[in-house]
């Protein structure tokens, strides 16, 4: 079946006609990359949901579906690419879409491997049909490339003891997390027909998209619709319990004018009242990451008990995903702008480390103090290292246990914008090979930035690729993680010692 349909795309191709497979969901018409060898097929419908409702597959579409163009963005108020102008598509609540893009060639026997990127955002913002995660460059080597969208903010995450108990399982606030099992059972049923192995997924996301595929390893129902993952400058236990959710839910109710248990006046709201504007300027952004913005956002995965019993950390350690390599990961200074509003003294710095740990300012105060020369700079790291460094390579320690597990550190900074260092994401434009959409073409604007980027780009893209073939990395000099050892990956990549234990001891 894929390389009949493989060879139909192909002829397609050949003969001037319009890209297409047939799948057993229906006739898809998409689009081709002459340069690249790779046809994409963009906004497929996997499902429909009612507001605060389970959402039910779309099995099947009637007539031929053109799937040339990115389907609507899930209801949010930004991420920081857009808040910089970077492209998002239309906003619907019908939106839980996806995209997909596939080789020309046709596939080995067993079918290429897929790869499903979930986007991050902070569970509040984002899309897979942001130019930054176009999967082209990664099919255009061999792998069948999966994009899907998932409901934001209190369409994906609220929870309600009336939505509680209208749910025929009981459960309530993991509407978000209940779309993307449904977009894997999409690709289960579906990516044969894109020369795509079903038996061979690969998912892989990065902050909001990484926390994602550590609870999705964590989700019984999820046993089986992957078999490999990759959490990037994510974590396992940025989860709140039922409890923490329903009382949240009750008291965002009421600021929304409607009674608790009155989901119709709830699901009458407009979305400008559930996504109201925001202060876009640099003055109220950083504000918003000194405050630690993301730590706060209430809207996550909750531990309903039906989809989610543990946190996803715990899940790890005794054994729930045994058997699912894992690779993890994070840039050596996620969160680099703190320092522009960093502590002016050491007094300082253990003030703001007693907030956020109480008990540990003295003790962190004396760590980072021996390892960096200014208190900003300093809380920089510390930031780094409690929200996202340390809770990715945790995840790591935790999966060496049960099943091949590789780490790695991004250290490379932009030339153009080096004082940026090597911040949240910045290996997300290599990684896809989208250096040239904005915002991320600020980081390539010289042709030293664009040259000197291009060994680390191959290293990102070939590791991940050889990952999703064979559950290993393409380097044979990458150890696993019980080695002691991880790969960092700057200008060039080299093998480097495990940062876990010397930089996450505060958090361990």
């Amino acid at each position: 079946m894929r390389r009949i349909w493989a060879l139909v795309v192909m002829l397609c191709m050949a003969y001037g006609h319009p890209v297409w497979v047939l799948t057993p969901q229906g006739r898809l018409q998409g689009g081709l990359n002459q340069n690249a060898q790779v046809a994409y097929f963009l906004g497929i419908p996997y499902a429909k949901a009612e507001r605060w409702k389970a959402p039910a597959p779309v099995l099947r579409l009637e007539g031929v579906f053109k799937a040339t163009e990115p389907g609507p963005a899930c209801p949010q108020r930004g991420v920081f690419t857009t808040r910089l102008g970077g492209y998002i598509p239309p906003q619907s609540e019908d939106c839980l879409n996806l995209g997909v893009w596939m080789p020309l060639a046709p596939p080995p026997p067993e079918g290429y491997p897929v790869m499903v990127w979930v986007h991050g955002g902070s569970f509040t913002g984002g899309s897979w049909a942001e130019p930054l995660y176009d999967g082209t460059a990664l099919a255009a080597q061999g792998a069948v490339v999966v994009g899907l969208n998932y409901r934001l903010g209190s369409l994906g995450w609220l929870a309600l003891p009336a939505l509680q108990a209208e749910d025929p399982r009981g459960s309530t606030g993991n509407y978000g997390l209940l779309d993307m099992l449904e977009a894997l059972r999409w690709v289960q049923r579906n990516i044969g027909a894109f020369g795509g192995n079903p038996d061979n997924v690969t998912l892989f996301g990065q902050s909001a998209g990484g926390m994602a595929v550590c609870t999705l390893m964590a989700t019984p129902s999820a046993k089986g619709l992957f078999h490999k993952a990759i959490i990037q400058s994510g974590g396992c236990e940025y989860v709140r319990t039922l409890e923490q959710g329903l009382a949240w839910g009750v008291r965002w109710a009421a600021q929304m004018g409607c009674g608790a248990g009155d989901l119709a006046c709830l699901r009458q709201l407009p979305l400008e009242r559930l996504f109201p504007p925001e202060d876009l300027s640099i003055g109220a952004l950083l504000q918003r990451v000194e405050a630690g913005e993301f730590a706060e956002v209430p809207w996550k995965p909750h531990l309903d008990g039906v989809w989610l019993s543990q946190v996803p950390l715990q899940a790890l350690r005794v054994g729930l995903a045994e058997g699912i390599p894992l690779m993890v990961g994070a840039t050596a200074q996620e969160t680099w702008g703190e320092r522009l509003t960093g502590p002016s003294d050491w007094a300082g710095f253990a003030e703001r480390v007693e907030v956020r740990r109480p008990g540990q300012g003295e003790r962190a105060r004396q760590l980072y103090q021996a390892r960096y020369a200014a208190p900003a700079e300093a809380w920089a790291y510390f930031q780094t290292d409690r929200i996202l460094l340390c809770p990715t390579l945790a995840a790591g320690a935790a999966q060496a246990r049960h099943a091949p597990t590789y780490s790695y550190l991004v250290t490379w900074a932009s030339p153009v914008l080096d004082f940026l260092g090597s911040f949240h994401g910045i290996e997300l434009p290599l990684l896809f090979g989208t250096e040239t959409t904005w915002p991320s073409r600020a980081l390539f604007l010289t042709a030293e930035a664009v040259e000197g980027s291009r060994p680390l780009a191959q290293a990102l893209q070939s590791q991940w690729l050889h990952f999703a073939r064979t559950g290993e990395p393409y380097l044979q000099g990458w150890p696993e993680t019980k080695s002691g050892y991880a790969m960092g990956f700057d200008v060039r990549p080299g093998l480097i010692p495990d940062p876990y234990p010397g930089r996450c001891g505060l958090f361990r």
